[in-house]
């Protein structure tokens, strides 16, 4: 076997001939949705995500003049998986492994910390 081929297994989260189990499925399946937010996020200028925060302060009743950078990234982030369209996880795990190729262009790679994939490969 070609090391590319390994690699690609490897980044799969499989053995050669193997299907990815199910804690890799769910670490990348939150790796796309992370992405998908991110994008989202970061298309936004300035005065739409104080928007978004002050709206999502409001709802959940919180002192918006004592929130600090991490809380209002937090609340924007929720505001936004909230209208944001995302698949559920058993639709995006028959369309992932259907096409895998058309979801791991949009994986950031947070997946491997998530499903312990670094610690096996290292191991």
């Amino acid at each position: 076997m070609s090391s590319e081929t390994e690699h690609r297994g490897a980044d799969r989260g499989t053995d050669a001939g193997s299907e990815p189990d199910d804690a890799v499925l769910r670490a990348k399946y939150a790796d796309y949705c992370s992405a998908q937010l991110t994008e989202v996020f970061l298309s936004l200028d300035d005065e739409r995500i104080c928007e978004i925060v002050e709206e999502e302060a409001r709802a959940q009743e919180f002192n918006q003049s004592r929130l600090g950078f991490k809380a209002m990234v937090r609340l924007a982030t929720q505001r936004l998986r909230e209208s944001v369209p995302l698949p559920d996880f058993e639709t995006w795990r028959r369309d992932y492994e259907t096409a895998p190729e058309q979801y791991e262009k949009y994986l950031m790679g947070l997946w491997r910390q998530r499903s312990g994939e670094d610690a096996r490969e290292n191991g």
